[in-house]
């Protein structure tokens, strides 16, 4: 036989129809006369009548015009005339079944045109509701996967022909079709997806030669990468079909943008060596703290011997001496616990600060007072002022005075000849205080200025101090809003700076 010359009998042209649930019907439009609709069984069955119904032609096609939905009228009624024009065409819309609600419906048709200018249309109607339905099921679990993946294609390894489902990667679309060979594609994407010092790895990686026998025992392999269009990508193939001696026979290879997940990965690192140094850090400052409270207990124990000793052996200057170190070693005892506290309540959000009226140059030369006592011989400790006696603020009087004492004391404690210098300015940055001390001192090295003002750091663990002080005054500076530094530019010491704004 000659294939196309297969010919039916109508009879049974409607009874294969109607085995594939498709309805046959036809439509007589005259001039003057209301539409009819001639309908098969099935045609009856899948509009919701029954096959016996007593209705009219004119009635049936009443009954479906009626029913068809609001949002498919103007494509039912554009469908119809294009039909009757001699147009062959097919269409899809919805209609409301009385039994099971809305469905969709596919129909089409041919027009004949009688000599007095009847219209009559031949047509079928058939319900693919579920097939629309696992299509728009289908839409949304591709919308859902282009929401993850760059690009998505379904393989056939014994063929070697692939389908893409997306592709959004706007260079390789171009040279990538929708359907094609896969081996070809696959030398492809490492050109376009992958800068140059990655594209021998991918070319490895997604070598077809091994693909097989790589995925023979396992169901999923994937490789990270630097991409191009975005920062980091991750392309994967997984077996979605094995032939009988477990070799792959079908796979689904993605793309995906892993740029934030790598970008989490590395905050994650980040943050994990952090926590890490910190609880070292936290370490090395808890068995640093406590040498450094040994050290002026230990001196407040001696001298508080000395003292004790019958006032023969000892000497009114030598007891003012001994006084003076138990009155240092006390004050550097409180000065670690106070630290300490400081350093719990900033944790635990209790940091307080209360702002009052003060006079600065006062609170300035308290601090030098309190600090000068640990002076190493030689050197000389000094407070100079741009302003009057009699100018005053409204700041923290005392957290202030705790950020000058712990510069002064750590000038202190590196600085063995030479000078230490406050001074208070209001020309270094116009309309607010500038705090400076600067010293003759050994400085700070470029490795440990990054880090000074951070806990537990110190310029150098040989010398007494918890590590926490800087990081006080930096914390303070925050809460006053005020600005902390250590000046770089000075190279004959340290100058440590403190900017307070005014009012």
């Amino acid at each position: 036989m000659v294939p196309g010359n297969l010919k039916m009998p109508l009879d049974k042209i409607k009874a294969v129809l109607d085995a594939a649930a498709v309805g046959v019907y036809r439509i007589i439009l005259t001039s003057g006369c209301k539409p009819r609709m001639e309908a098969s069984a099935k045609m009856l069955e899948l509009l919701g009548l029954e096959r016996n119904c007593n209705l009219s032609e004119e009635e049936v096609y009443e009954y479906w015009f009626s029913r068809v939905c609001s949002d498919s009228i103007d494509l039912v009624n554009r469908t119809v005339d294009q039909i009757t024009a001699g147009v062959q065409r097919e269409v899809v819309y919805q209609w409301d079944n009385p039994k099971l609600g809305i469905r969709y419906v596919r129909c089409g048709g041919v027009c004949e045109i009688l000599d007095d200018g009847t219209r009559i249309i031949e047509g079928y109607h058939s319900d693919i509701t579920e097939e629309m339905d696992q299509r728009l099921r289908d839409e949304i679990v591709l919308k859902a996967f282009a929401s993850i993946f760059y690009c998505l294609f379904y393989i056939d390894l014994d063929k070697d022909t692939y389908v893409a489902y997306f592709n959004r990667f706007e260079e390789a679309a171009r040279v990538i079709p929708k359907t094609g060979c896969f081996s070809k594609a696959l030398s492809i994407l490492p050109e376009r997806l992958c800068p140059t010092s990655e594209k021998e790895r991918m070319r490895r990686f997604a070598d077809l030669s091994t693909l097989k026998r790589r995925l023979k025992d396992q169901n999923y392999i994937s490789i990270k990468y630097r991409g191009i269009e975005v920062s980091w990508l991750r392309l994967a193939f997984v077996v979605s079909g094995r032939h009988a001696d477990g070799t792959p026979h079908y796979l689904v290879t993605t793309v995906t943008d892993i740029s934030e997940e790598v970008e989490k990965d590395a905050q994650n690192l980040k943050h994990m060596k952090e926590s890490i140094e910190a609880n070292r850090s936290k370490t090395m400052m808890l068995q640093n703290m406590t040498h450094e409270i040994r050290t002026p207990l230990n001196a407040m124990f001696g001298f508080s011997q000395l003292l004790s000793m019958p006032e023969e052996t000892v000497s009114n200057d030598e007891k003012r001496e001994y006084f003076n170190y138990i009155y240092n070693s006390f004050n550097m005892l409180s000065m670690l616990i106070d630290d300490v506290l400081d350093m719990a309540n900033a944790e635990h959000g209790n940091y307080k600060i209360q702002k009052s009226e003060f006079k600065v140059n006062e609170m300035c030369r308290s601090a030098v007072q309190m600090v000068e006592m640990r002076l190493m011989a030689g050197v000389k400790m000094y407070f100079t002022s741009e302003v009057d006696d009699n100018y005053t603020v409204v700041s923290d009087c005392r957290r202030i005075q705790q950020v000058l004492i712990n510069f002064l004391t750590n000038s202190c404690k590196h600085t063995r000849k030479g000078e230490i210098h406050l001074h208070l300015s209001t020309t270094e940055n116009p309309g607010r205080l500038t705090f400076s001390v600067t010293d003759t001192g050994t400085g700070v090295s470029k490795d440990v200025a990054k880090d000074v003002f951070e806990r537990y750091k110190k310029a150098d663990d040989n010398t007494q101090g918890s590590g926490l002080g800087l990081n006080i005054c930096k914390t303070i500076a925050d809460k006053l809003g005020a600005e902390i530094k250590l000046d770089e530019t000075y190279t004959g010491g340290a100058r440590f700076v403190f900017v307070l704004p005014i009012g």
